[in-house]
């Protein structure tokens, strides 16, 4: 495969977006793409406005690129809102991309997922490995739905399309405003821990962007911890993934 230089990043305004924006800045040509420009754009990167929603402007930013880091979701504020907004933005919104990188001949979709893609069935063995049994919940389901569908879209193209997919599933990221941090449960019966730190996340990106061995696969983000509910392990034997922010002072607990 010829090396990967040039990445546009959708979503780029976004709370993860910056700890992905700076892990790859310098090592390749960023251009960014949001509905708004982000606060701060590093030197020697562009931003291209427009609306993953609109398939002719998404492709058109997509022209010249080597692959996509796509980040576009609804993070912040989402409860309350229609499942028809998560069916514009995350579902078309996730077609409109795979479809202008290969319209575009971009080589490499990396598309930020989520482990709330496929939620652990009753019976799933912890720690939940990406091809264990799944099972949809009542509870934040338009997102967790929208996030499944964002990743069959990504394995239908790389099935009929021959693009090179890797999707990468974060924990609950840390410092994110949606959530409280981690602290550990009063009663511990079984691996417990969610979160992940942004920057591993962009770690693993980098990592997916890095490898020339995988063409396509879906894997955990997680902190690299005995008791992570979602296992990384398969990150770190695919893409050498290594989480390197644990959380130290919260106590593991292995039951």
């Amino acid at each position: 495969m010829a090396t990967i230089e040039k990445i546009l990043i959708t979503g780029a305004s976004g709370y993860l977006a910056r700890f992905i924006i700076d892990r790859l800045h310098g090592a390749y040509r960023l251009t960014l793409t949001d509905i708004v420009e982000p606060e701060r754009i590093p030197e020697n990167t562009t931003f291209i406005q427009a609306d993953v929603t609109n398939a002719s402007e998404i492709e058109a930013a997509c022209a010249d690129q080597d692959a996509v880091v796509h980040l576009v979701a609804l993070v912040r504020g989402r409860s309350g809102k229609p499942a028809s907004l998560f069916a514009d933005v995350m579902v078309k919104g996730t077609w409109n991309v795979a479809e202008a990188c290969v319209q575009q001949g971009v080589r490499k979709l990396v598309n930020i997922s989520s482990i709330s893609a496929c939620p652990p069935a009753p019976s799933a063995k912890l720690p939940y490995e990406v091809s264990d049994d799944f099972q949809f919940g009542p509870g934040d389901l338009y997102y967790s739905l929208a996030k499944y569908l964002g990743e069959r879209i990504g394995a239908a193209y790389h099935q009929a399309r021959g693009l090179d997919v890797i999707h990468v599933r974060p924990g609950v990221i840390a410092g994110d405003g949606q959530n409280p941090g981690p602290t550990a449960p009063d009663v511990v019966t079984g691996p417990w821990f969610v979160y992940v730190d942004p920057r591993d996340v962009a770690q693993c990106v980098a990592r997916a962007i890095e490898t020339e061995t995988v063409s396509y696969g879906a894997y955990n983000a997680v902190a690299g911890r005995t008791d992570s509910r979602f296992s990384w392990q398969q990150a770190a034997d695919d893409l050498g993934y290594s989480p390197e922010h644990n959380w130290p002072e919260i106590p593991e607990d292995e039951t």
